[in-house]
């Protein structure tokens, strides 16, 4: 065998290792609003304790909770 076939079923080889999945967004109940919203935070008291007197803490309009229920008194 040339050097060319082996390097390329070793490049076609690499190739067809599958990579690892991909990360799935992390969407969290709570946000801060202030110049931007981030919602980083799974409790009211949590996001509170972070905003600290510079915005002020709302639900995440785009959270859904575990098993794809909408909380409650989302719009639908």
């Amino acid at each position: 065998m040339s050097l060319r076939y082996l390097m390329a079923a070793a490049i076609l080889a690499v190739a067809a290792v599958p990579g690892p999945a991909l990360a799935q967004a992390q969407a969290y109940p709570w946000c801060t609003q202030g110049s931007a919203i981030h919602c980083y935070y799974m409790s009211l008291q949590q996001c509170e304790e972070t905003v600290n007197f510079r915005g002020f803490c709302i639900r995440n309009p785009d959270y859904q909770a575990q098993g794809g229920r909408a909380r409650p008194g989302a719009p639908q």
